[in-house]
């Protein structure tokens, strides 16, 4: 009986050590401005699988943009927002976007990008541009792009930008699982 007593004060011990930790643990990457997001879509794929889920770090004071950022951003009310998206940042502000050169691929200021992450070429099946990217916005664009609603199905209405301001994450993309 002396062991079982043993027992139950260890775990009496150990066990709010173990949630305590747990929970600081969620606490910290909430202060580090971690978050997960899961991905409803296929928008992404295959660099992210629709149904799983990704880490992503709240953008820092003053963050720049770079072409190739996974982010994750609210979109904006003329797409049809509230809601979360991901995509990829393809122009940053000032750059030039235009499809496509005659392989099909995207032209970022008048090069021809190689992405080896889109599912299937062509690069786009819309036709648009050239788009220069305002201050404060990117352009943005699904690595499944046949499927994905991104900058370029917004390049005619003249709202094909996200603002900088409606990036809340920038995906980790070792994190995808």
């Amino acid at each position: 009986m002396k062991s079982y007593g043993s027992f139950i004060l260890s775990m009496a011990l150990v066990l709010p050590l173990a949630v305590g930790c747990g929970l600081a643990g969620r606490i910290g990457d909430r202060v580090a401005g971690k978050e997960r997001y899961r991905i409803p879509s296929e928008a992404m794929e295959p660099t992210i699988r629709a149904g799983s889920s990704v880490t992503a770090v709240a953008p820092e004071e003053g963050y720049v943009p770079k072409s190739g950022d996974v982010i994750v951003f609210r979109v904006p009310a003329s797409w049809g927002g509230p809601g979360l998206r991901v995509s990829r940042i393809i122009g940053v502000p000032g750059a030039t976007v235009a499809c496509c050169d005659d392989q099909g691929r995207t032209l970022l200021n008048g090069r021809s990008l190689q992405e080896p992450y889109i599912k299937e070429p062509p690069a786009s099946r819309l036709d648009f541009g050239p788009v220069t990217v305002p201050p404060g916005h990117v352009w943005v664009q699904g690595d499944n792009r046949h499927v994905s609603l991104d900058s370029r199905s917004r390049a005619g209405a003249g709202d094909s930008t996200v603002p900088v301001s409606g990036i809340v994450g920038i995906v980790d993309s070792r994190s995808a699982e």
